[in-house]
């Protein structure tokens, strides 16, 4: 079997993001499974980047060359296409092109939706933010904006849904079959389609990043660490939850041994900056960008406050790494990686005094939190890379049946 793997950008095992994470770790268990990868792209990634190993490659463009394509397919002897999620620019007009020369070439075509449904209505503005990016001219307009927007989204968000429909449709209509993360996904994405039948629909989430566990006796070794690993962007990540609810807990004298540690960079480092002197922190560490499995190997706790996710990879990763998660419930997929209680919390999307008392518990009970990180180490075995290898090719032979 011959797999073409399309995305918005060229694939390195250097570069971050989901959708290049995983097309980088899964085209080597393919190969190992018998499946030839080949890969097409539409942007090319920095020169500093190295090219991920593909047997070729097609570097496709808008206007779209159905030619160049067919002829890449005849030559390689694809027989399925898989499209991850795309940029807008390339979303309709690709898809369109690239299904239209599969069935004339008989090949078989999967969408890969690799985003939560419905993730372009999720806002996050804040007149702090707003306020701070007139003080400090940092992107004072954009934050406006996303601040009118999160103050009029019931207002909105009825329409903007009813404008995104064709692309939710037109890749389910197109392809053979559309692939979302997770089985809380499939009635959504159904709903913004406006359809009933949801029998093209298939759930397969991610796969684990590393290949080792911790143990029972590394993690009595941790430290009394918080750990966030995310993206400097208050829209998406709203780590100013975390600091605010930090701040509450560096006045907890039995909590006075804890630190924070914020792994990532991004446009909004200096807004956190911010905050954290204007809450007179004293225990918070930015490290920068980082590879984040050491730190996930010495921290007892994660933080996530995103807006929304996909899938949430820090969570599987903290998970097999024994750092049991603290998430909001902004994302379905949440529920696939914790079960509330046995191997993390999960709290009430957007409330902070949850999310805080749900911290200072399992800081301050090391027995519990211990209990919790040996859980969540075994249930992160549901995620290793064959389970996801084999969901995958179970589908593959499904369509090559049909």
């Amino acid at each position: 079997m011959n797999l073409l793997t399309i995305n918005t950008y060229d694939c390195s095992a250097d570069a971050s993001g989901g959708i290049n994470r995983m097309t980088a770790l899964l085209t080597p268990e393919f190969e190992k499974a018998g499946i030839s990868c080949f890969f097409g792209y539409f942007l090319p990634l920095a020169p500093s980047f190295h090219p991920a190993p593909f047997r070729d490659r097609i570097h496709l463009n808008i206007p779209f060359d159905e030619d160049k394509l067919e002829k890449f397919l005849i030559k390689n002897k694809i027989d399925i296409i898989q499209i991850n999620y795309l940029r807008k620019e390339f979303l309709i007009k690709g898809i369109e092109s690239i299904t239209r020369v599969a069935q004339h070439n008989n090949v078989k075509t999967i969408y890969a939706f690799h985003m939560c449904p419905g993730f372009q209505t999720v806002t996050n503005g804040t007149l702090q933010r707003m306020l701070y990016g007139y003080l400090h001219n940092d992107q004072a307009l954009k934050q406006t904006l996303y601040w009118l927007l999160s103050s009029t989204k019931p207002i909105w968000q009825p329409i903007s849904n009813l404008l995104l429909r064709k692309k939710y449709l037109i890749p389910y209509n197109l392809t053979d079959r559309t692939v979302v993360l997770s089985q809380h996904y499939i009635q959504p994405y159904a709903q913004l389609c406006g359809i009933k039948d949801t029998s093209k629909l298939t759930a397969i989430g991610n796969s684990l990043r590393y290949t080792d566990f911790v143990t029972a006796d590394d993690i009595q070794k941790k430290d009394k660490t918080v750990l966030v690993v995310a993206r400097f962007d208050e829209h998406t990540k709203r780590l100013s939850y975390v600091l605010r609810c930090w701040k509450k807990i560096e006045q907890c004298a039995d909590l006075q041994y804890w630190r924070l540690q914020l792994v990532g960079t991004g446009g909004d480092e200096r807004f956190y900056r911010y905050l954290t002197d204007k809450y007179q922190l004293r225990r918070v560490e930015f490290t920068g960008l980082q590879d984040p499995h050491d730190y996930y190997l010495h921290a007892s706790l994660f933080c996530m406050t995103s807006t929304a996710e996909g899938w949430g990879m820090t969570l599987t990763e903290a998970a097999q790494l024994g750092v049991p998660a603290i998430a909001m419930d902004s994302f379905g997929a949440v529920h696939d990686i914790i079960t509330d209680g046995y191997n993390g919390t999960i709290v009430p999307n957007n409330d902070l005094k949850a999310f805080y008392n749900a911290m200072v518990a399992l800081m301050s009970d090391d027995n519990k939190r211990r209990q919790i990180s040996l859980n969540a180490v075994e249930s992160s075995h549901r995620f290793e890379i064959d389970n996801v290898v084999n969901q995958w090719l179970n589908l593959f032979e499904e369509l090559q049946d049909k």
